[in-house]
């Protein structure tokens, strides 16, 4: 079992972590976990903070090589170090009004260092890790945006093709058209103060069928996957496979068909997204996230917390576009839940 402690604030000095439970002796490439951070940063629409570069650093390391023996130690030097005043303007979005219901002891500027995006540079770190060791038993996983700002791609994502295309970098969509209308409606949302929020599509392929549990209902695959991706900040909703298309379908319409395959038994298609009663069925594990826009923008109503007064929220430096971002994250997070659920059946 892959446990983990992450520690850390947004302007801080650095973020640090510990995971523990992966595999004795396992061997991993640094520089593919700093290609996923990199990934991570890099997009249309980020703020200009991004421009820093994020390296992961290891105790134990020997040149680019980390061999595993026992707790796994790194740290995230943040190249931005600064301390901002406090945050009176609330941001209804984020963390100011209700963290300080949960913890009235913090201003809304300490929980916003304690809640930023940010943090997620630990969670693509472990998932880089988780990454590697899939990659051994050939599973890989992979993100794509189907819409953003309304555009939705005309085309269909193929793993190990799109990625090659010269426009998917831009805004990892598999649409050259849409990927050119996404840019255009990014550069008019940053020039507003203003965000946009989108879907992007989250998978694994090469997963094998019966991964996972089926009791209690808060463990099967699904339950976990969900769990863990609704928790990135800015995501407000999941769904597998054909999702909320199943609300028009009947029966017979909605479910998979089973064929024979080299004398087993296989699905032919792939509406459920991979997953059945909690359990993979072979084929790709496939979720759509919903990404709501960033919070900090410009124009919304607001109110004071030092005067109780009407006011213009709280605005600073912000990304237009962060959907193609999430992505990564969520990708590597669950390369982590995927790898975690192997361990723990010892496949």
């Amino acid at each position: 079992m892959i446990t983990f402690s992450f520690d850390g604030t947004s302007h801080g000095e650095c973020y640090k972590g510990i995971i523990c439970g992966l595999p004795q002796g396992f061997t991993f490439s640094a520089s593919e976990v700093n290609k996923q951070l990199a990934l991570r940063k890099q997009g249309y629409g980020r703020s200009t903070r991004q421009q820093f570069e994020d390296i992961a650093v290891w105790q134990g390391m020997v040149g680019d090589n980390v061999t595993v023996d026992g707790e796994m130690h790194f740290f995230i030097a943040n190249k931005c170090v600064e301390t901002r005043p406090d945050i009176t303007a609330l941001r209804s979005g984020h963390s100011d009004v209700v963290g300080q219901s949960r913890f009235p002891a913090l201003t809304a500027r300490q929980l916003a260092e304690r809640t930023s995006a940010r943090s997620s540079v630990c969670y693509v770190v472990l998932g880089a890790v988780c990454k590697q060791l899939l990659a051994q038993r050939g599973i890989f996983t992979y993100s794509y945006v189907e819409k953003l700002g309304g555009i939705s791609s005309r085309n269909r994502f193929r793993y190990g093709i799109s990625q090659k295309e010269p426009h998917f970098a831009i805004l990892h969509c598999p649409c050259r058209y849409a990927t050119e209308l996404m840019r255009q409606a990014v550069d008019r949302a940053r020039e507003q103060g203003n965000s946009l929020g989108g879907i992007v599509a989250v998978g694994a392929t090469g997963v094998p069928m019966g991964l996972g549990e089926i009791a209690p209902y808060s463990e099967r695959l699904d339950a976990v996957i969900a769990a863990n991706l609704v928790g990135i900040p800015s995501v407000k909703g999941i769904s597998f496979g054909i999702g909320s298309k199943y609300a028009s379908l009947t029966g017979v319409e909605a479910h998979d068909e089973l064929i024979v395959k080299e004398d087993k038994i296989v699905y032919a298609t792939n509406k459920c997204g991979g997953i059945v009663s909690g359990l993979t069925t072979g084929e790709d594990i496939i979720c759509h996230l919903t990404v709501k826009p960033v919070p900090t923008v410009k124009g919304v109503q607001t109110v004071d917390a030092a005067t109780h007064q009407q006011v213009a929220q709280h605005y600073e430096r912000a990304d237009s576009c962060v959907v193609p971002n999430v992505g990564v994250i969520a990708e590597n997070i669950l390369a982590y839940v995927i790898a975690d659920q192997l361990l723990k059946q010892g496949i």
